[in-house]
This record gives C-alpha cells, sequence and structure tokens, in this order.
C-alpha cells in the first residue's frame, strides 16, 4: 500500500483479498472466534496451512490456545519456536488477519452506531 494512493482502504482490502487466497483458511475468522480456540484447534489450524502442517505439534507442545495464539509475534515464532521463516510467515500473516478482520468488524459497529446516533 502506497503512502500516496489515492484510495488506501481499497488497497488495504486488496491485500487482504490477495493474502485470503493465499490463506484460504482465515477468511471470516475473526479474533474473537480464535481466542475461544483449544491447544487442539489452534494446532488444527496450523496444521490445515500449506507447508505448516508439521508445526502443528510444536503449538501444542508448548499449549498455545487461541489467547496466546494472538498475542504471538513474528520473533516468538521464528526465535523461540524454532519455525523456519517460510512457515513462520504463514502463521504470523494469519495472525495478522484475524486481528485485521476484529478491527474491521470494530469499525463497522463504530460507523453503524455513529450512523444512527
Amino acid at each position: 500500500m502506497s503512502a500516496l494512493s489515492a484510495h488506501p482502504f481499497r488497497d488495504l482490502l486488496l491485500g487482504r483479498e490477495q493474502h485470503c487466497r493465499l490463506l484460504p483458511g482465515v477468511a471470516g475468522i475473526q479474533a474473537g472466534t480464535v481466542a475461544r480456540w483449544t491447544v487442539e484447534e489452534v494446532a488444527e489450524f496450523v496444521q490445515s496451512l500449506l507447508g505448516c502442517e508439521e508445526h502443528a505439534k510444536s503449538f501444542k507442545k508448548e499449549q498455545i490456545d487461541g489467547k496466546a495464539f494472538l498475542l504471538l509475534t513474528q520473533t516468538d515464532i521464528v526465535k523461540v519456536m524454532k519455525i523456519k521463516l517460510g512457515p513462520a510467515l504463514k502463521i504470523y500473516n494469519s495472525i495478522l488477519m484475524f486481528r485485521n478482520s476484529q478491527d474491521l468488524a470494530e469499525d463497522d459497529t463504530i460507523s453503524g452506531q455513529e450512523v444512527r446516533g
């Protein structure tokens, strides 16, 4: 997204659409839902990401539930969990998309209240 873009929101949506194509298991899932995931559900999600299947056991071993999953940083995934950069980027971008979907939902709610208010 360019700082000089005439349509920054559209660019954000295009970026999200591209991420959803690359990470199809992420589309439509909000952070509130992820926060309620069990350790097993987090592991299942990680296993569903192409190229990340073998890393699901690391999330189980470290007892990463949904709330902990949303708190992970890229450094945590690469350096602490010792996951190679490629799979780590897919996992971390999924986390960012979950966080962003929650932000977008909250923005819609706020916008709706302002229109009604």
